[in-house]
């Protein structure tokens, strides 16, 4: 974990980086609900042609949960993962989805360090290898 969530890299490259994130999102749970690829909307000292990818997530296990219809983390959530192209690799990241409950309620908290481990098992997955 780095100053703004997590962060692995995969050094065969973008493609296989967005392929590993799509599967293991899927082996913890997770939907994709959007997807927005922004390479090349950057601005020219990012490059032209560099792959950039924002998946927006929800973990449906999570939400089957009897959770307070009031709760602060569900404006957090789906979570977000970013994964792009960097030289001849590719980075996947997600925010720490504690950082974003921090200090709210109980229940807040305890849906995203749900969240949370969800993630840090999928980002694992994702660094392991080839899938």
């Amino acid at each position: 974990m780095d100053e703004y969530g997590y962060t692995v890299e995969v050094p065969e490259g973008y493609d296989e980086a967005v392929l590993r994130a799509r599967l293991a999102m899927k082996g913890e749970g997770f939907s994709i609900i959007s997807e927005m690829h922004v390479g090349g909307m950057l601005g020219p000292e990012a490059g032209d042609t560099r792959q950039y990818l924002i998946m927006g997530m929800w973990n449906s296990a999570l939400s089957q949960r009897q959770i307070d219809p009031q709760l602060k983390a569900a404006v957090h959530l789906p979570c977000n993962v970013v994964v792009q192209e960097v030289d001849a690799g590719a980075i996947v990241a997600a925010l720490d989805p504690l950082d974003v409950v921090a200090g709210a309620d109980d229940q807040s908290v305890a849906a995203a360090s749900i969240a949370r481990d969800a993630l840090e098992r999928m980002l694992r997955t994702v660094a392991a290898g080839p899938v």
